[in-house]
Parts: structure tokens; sequence; C-alpha cells
């Protein structure tokens, strides 16, 4: 069984990924924790910022050859264990067929979670963590926030509401 987890940046996907692997006694493959280094390195060496995560630069580079390193990662534990993936996943989201695509690619059960929460308190809990990756993500806030649309996921999913008052976060 392979279980995506999907939000913006800072609505929780690393927290509420952990507590379901823990759960599900799966294997975690979170996008930060897994190939951080590898895309610090890689930046440094090529003279881009080490944090920079919003250049098309970046996603050129980077975005592509991580997430297939995912999916990679997540068929060799497939056999064995359950599986949690924690990314973003912004692109993906937006194809009505991708959890269909998984289905057939990794030919198991697929469950994909989409957590949310308002841009407000995405905004407070980003600015709380302090993340140096995020600095440019808060000084253009609102055109960062059009990246990620209004609209839910066009393929099948969970929705996971992470407001305040639903989930304390």
């Amino acid at each position: 069984m392979l279980y995506i987890v999907t939000g913006q940046p800072a609505v929780g996907k690393t927290t509420w990924a952990t507590r379901q692997a823990a759960n599900l006694r799966a294997c975690l493959i979170d996008i930060d924790d897994v190939f951080e280094p590898v895309i610090k390195a890689g930046l440094t060496l090529s003279g881009m910022n080490a944090d920079d995560r919003e250049s098309a630069a970046y996603k050129q580079a980077f975005r592509e050859p991580v997430y297939e390193a995912m999916f990679a990662a997540a068929r060799a534990n497939l056999t064995h264990v359950p599986v949690v993936l924690c990314a973003p996943f912004t692109r993906e989201l937006t194809n009505p067929e991708w959890t269909q695509q998984l289905k057939h690619r990794f030919e198991c059960d697929i469950i994909v979670y989409w957590l949310h929460a308002p841009a407000a308190q995405l905004k407070k809990q980003m600015e709380r963590r302090g993340n140096p990756r995020d600095r440019e993500k808060l000084e253009n806030w609102e055109h960062y926030q059009k990246y990620f649309s209004a609209e839910k996921p066009r393929c099948e999913y969970i929705p996971i509401d992470m407001g305040e008052k639903k989930n304390g976060s």
C-alpha cells in the first residue's frame, strides 16, 4: 500500500506523515528529510543559493530527479512494507488521472491525502518554523499563494483539514 501525503509547505505534512507511518508501521520517505542534503550540495556546486526552492532553474534541475528518486525508494520498499511519501506534489495534484496512474505504475493500492489550511495559518506556521528556504515565499506571499491555486486537487484524494480549530496545528 502506498500512501501519499501532499499539501503546501508549512501545512504540517511531515508531522502528519510521521504519525501515519508510525501507526501503519510503514516506511516514511519525506522529501525534506531524505533529499535536503543532496539538493543543498547540488545548488552550492552549481553556484545557486542553497535555499532556493522557487526558481525555474531549481525546478528544472531538481524537481523531477528528486520526485523520481522518491518513487524509486518507494518501489524498493513496497515489496516489504507499506510506504508513506511526503512532498507537495503540486503539479501532480492537477492531473485528474494521477492516482490511477500511480496504481498502474506501482501495482498496489494508493491513497492520496491532501492536507490544507487557511493561507493566514500557513503563513504563521511558515514564519514560526524559521526555515531559510521560506524567506522568498514569505517576502512574496501573494505571488507564492497564486502558485498554489485555491482549487482542490483534481485527482482522487482524501482531504485533511489542518485548520487550527480542528487540529490544534
